[in-house]
């Protein structure tokens, strides 16, 4: 009875680690944490900025383990945008059970490198770590970011986005945008479309993501927000849209459709559903229409 018992619990203890495993893919080390009280341990830890810390031996609490990190092994310029992602309170607001926040940072010796947290249960997150050499992460950079608009592209879509999980998936289009190129000209549409994708980029929190899928659609995936929140937020990018003005062709007036998915799921699975109520919007134009799933 006890070895089945034992069997059993193995059996348990090795799913979790291929859970977490697939959740922390590529991340070279992996922390678990209790938000409420504090608690936490590594699961694996090849980062050599943690290493130094010496963790490992001796665990301070998590908020005093946080300052330590960042004040010794975090760039100065990139310090708050570190604490705000991995700030229990930060999360326990801001990020739902089963979504995730993901944010870039350098540390002390200037090397680049992601951290990704995953809320997995009210009290509990676990949060991943890894760093990169600074040439492979320019050509990273380069590979995946669209060259006129400096957001996210297509290629990044399909190798990355596409497949992971988010709260809310939003596919927008920019209103007439081939009456703007037909009547001003190309040169107008590409800075239409760069006043967008920068209104866009700037309106999203540092775990969401913008990509340019393709001509003047745009696709954004939120994660850990409320229903209200996303309701509020698109709100405020349609707004901010409506309201942009082109340096040089100052009587355009641009104006945005939106499609919007709300529930979790892979973006892939969502992009119809958004592509559908975009469609819907579009019939309106300057519109925001949001479902449930």
């Amino acid at each position: 009875m006890a070895d089945s018992k034992i069997t059993k619990l193995k059996a348990e203890i090795e799913r979790l680690k291929k859970i977490i495993d697939a959740l922390m893919y590529g991340y070279n080390s992996i922390m678990e944490a209790n938000i409420v009280t504090q608690e936490f341990h590594f699961l694996k830890v090849e980062s050599p900025a943690l290493a130094r810390m010496g963790f490992v031996e001796r665990l301070p609490l998590y908020d005093k383990a946080l300052d330590i990190y960042i004040k010794k092994s975090v760039e100065e310029e990139d310090r708050e945008r570190v604490r705000m992602l991995l700030d229990r309170k930060r999360v326990a607001e801001h990020i739902e059970v089963g979504g995730f926040a993901m944010g870039e940072y350098r540390n002390a010796q200037g090397v680049y490198g992601t951290t990704k947290v995953v809320r997995i249960s009210e009290d509990t997150i676990i949060v991943g770590f890894t760093e990169m050499n600074r040439e492979i992460n320019e050509r990273h950079e380069q590979i995946y970011t669209d060259s006129l608009t400096q957001v996210r592209n297509r290629k990044y879509y399909d190798d990355y986005l596409s497949a992971k999980v988010c709260t809310a998936l939003v596919l927008s289009d920019i209103d007439h945008f081939k009456s703007i190129n037909d009547t001003k000209g190309h040169l107008c549409g590409d800075e239409a479309l760069l006043a967008v994708a920068t209104a866009l980029h700037s309106s999203v929190r540092g775990g969401d993501e913008v990509v340019r899928y393709g001509g003047d659609e745009f696709v954004i995936a939120f994660t850990g927000i409320t229903l209200e929140g996303i309701r509020n937020r698109m709100e405020e990018i349609r707004k901010k849209i409506e309201c942009l003005e082109l340096k040089n062709y100052p009587d355009v007036q641009l104006s945005m459709s939106f499609g919007v998915i709300y529930g979790n799921g892979t973006v892939k699975s969502m992009i119809p559903v958004a592509d559908r109520l975009l469609y819907e919007a579009k019939a309106k134009r300057n519109t925001v229409i949001i479902q449930e799933m």
